[in-house]
């Protein structure tokens, strides 16, 4: 039962939306209850006092039935129902007022109901036998399962809203572009502030190349903010996070009823910038089908959605990014050739923070200002001393790392300062490098048990920085997991 109820949990925290959770966890459910013929989640509106099916699983496709209008039961008894804490059964052939309210038309046999969430947010329903499920533990993930769904509608619907919002101020304070917000431009960056004003005002696709935390996404926005699409949305896509079976209905949508759990027509990324600029961030991570797909939008303008027939032209600008060797993938046919022609047209590289390390002053001073502000009221500074020792440091993980350092070193300050050298590990100023040999860093991570920080790690056995280290491991391809015993 216990790998039952892991399966259940790891599907709640793996598939965001509840119509592509629902489908797994019904799987999972039905080898334990051979019986059960499907699950139902019905969403709670508390205003409009009414129940919304927003996933289905099982053999239930086709069977509802839409009824106007929806039967309303006694006060007291729903209620009472919505309160307790325990699930409650019914069959087909005892219905009331509040089991045709809970449970859709077209449903006959043993069907069992249970609220979900407090204050009640919506409610399960198990349609079959349900010997051998353990149903309190299940109504606790279901519950999650829905709150996970309604979070991820709203984050998406703010986000796109931030977009517009960002785009309408920007207007109001009549900025046509953020590059005054881009330390380095006139530095270390000056090049590449160079092709993004040579290329942003076309509507060329854009293939940013730089190392993680090097600061691609800012130099995408900067593309979209100096286009003639600025007032329209710029939508990010991380290529690298999207699960291999749900990157078609990512990208271009979904008909209803095109794929289990499917209950709703949903509008893809492309769709949802249409007019603006889509980034595909990591685009070397999507797989082969999603490249075939992506080249045709490239090459026509259209896309076509999972489970439909009609295309739908789209005008979006694509800008990529990826920190992997393209070049390498293309030739190892892990990358389509002709996609990397496609999305290569204008390619921009990207520094690497160590390679432009007279932007680190500026960029630390930066931070400072904005931790201290952030979190205690009053802008930082970093001293001359505090500067010289993060000059010293390689910054794997590039402006990103930078930024992460100087956020713990004004915690760990108090708002007095930056503690910057207990930020930074207490490294020395001069940093060894880091092992190349795969033996010798394998054999270290053995003897720590997977450890990479820590007296007792394998940064420490091997006298340098763990941030230096892990750099080092992500170029060689070793998983420091693999060699981490299990209690």
């Amino acid at each position: 039962m216990s790998a039952l109820l892991a399966g259940v949990w790891r599907a709640v925290s793996q598939h965001g939306p509840i119509e592509e959770a629902a489908p797994v966890i019904y799987q999972l459910l039905q080898e334990a209850a051979p019986q059960l013929r499907g699950i139902l989640l019905r969403r709670w509106d508390g205003e409009r006092l009414h129940l919304e099916t927003v996933a289905l699983a099982g053999s239930l496709h086709g069977t509802l039935v839409p009824r106007s209008p929806a039967p309303s039961p006694r006060r007291d008894e729903f209620l009472a129902w919505a309160t307790q804490k325990r699930p409650q059964s019914w069959h087909y052939r005892e219905q009331s007022s509040l089991s045709r309210f809970l449970v859709p038309d077209g449903i006959d046999g043993p069907v069992t109901t249970a609220p979900l969430g407090e204050p009640l947010a919506g409610i399960l329903v198990l349609v079959g036998g349900i010997d051998g499920l353990p149903l309190a533990e299940l109504v606790e993930a279901m519950g999650t399962a829905l709150a996970n769904d309604q979070r991820l509608h709203e984050l998406n619907r703010l986000r796109e809203a931030a977009e517009q919002d960002r785009a309408a101020l920007l207007s109001r304070l009549d900025r046509q572009d953020v590059s005054e917000a881009i330390i380095g431009a006139e530095a270390g960056l000056l090049q590449v502030m160079e092709r993004v004003r040579q290329v942003a005002p076309t509507d060329a696709p854009v293939l940013i190349l730089g190392e993680t935390g090097s600061g691609k996404e800012v130099v995408a926005r900067t593309v979209h903010a100096r286009s003639r699409r600025a007032s329209a949305p710029f939508l990010r896509v991380n290529c690298g996070a999207i699960p291999t079976e749900l990157v078609d209905s990512e990208l271009f949508g979904h008909e209803k009823g095109s794929f289990t759990g499917a209950i709703n027509q949903r509008k893809g990324w492309f769709e949802r910038a249409d007019g603006g600029t889509l980034f595909l961030d990591e685009i070397g991570e999507l797989p082969a089908a999603a490249q075939v797909r992506l080249l045709r939008v490239l090459q026509d303008g259209s896309i076509q959605r999972v489970g439909g027939q009609e295309s739908h032209t789209v005008d979006v600008r694509i800008v990529a990014a990826t920190h992997r060797d393209m070049p390498a993938m293309v030739r190892d046919r892990s990358f389509r050739e002709d996609l990397w022609y496609r999305i290569s047209v204008f390619p921009i590289s990207l520094p690497s923070l160590r390679q432009r390390r007279n932007d680190i002053p500026a960029l630390a001073i930066h931070f400072a200002e904005r931790a201290g502000l952030r979190l205690y009221g009053r802008p930082l500074r970093p001293s001359p001393a505090d500067l010289d020792l993060l000059c010293t440091y390689d910054w794997p993980g590039n402006v990103r790392e930078l930024a992460s350092v100087i956020e713990r070193a004004t915690i760990l300050g108090s708002g007095h300062g930056l503690e910057l050298r207990t930020a930074l590990g207490v490294m020395p100023l001069a940093h060894p490098e880091a092992p190349t040999d795969r033996t010798t860093i394998e054999a270290a991570l053995r003897t720590a048990k997977g450890r990479v920080e820590g007296p007792f790690g394998a940064a420490a056995a091997l006298g340098v920085n763990p941030h230096t280290l892990r750099s080092r491991m992500r170029k060689l391809g070793i998983a420091w997991d693999r060699f981490r015993i299990s209690s």
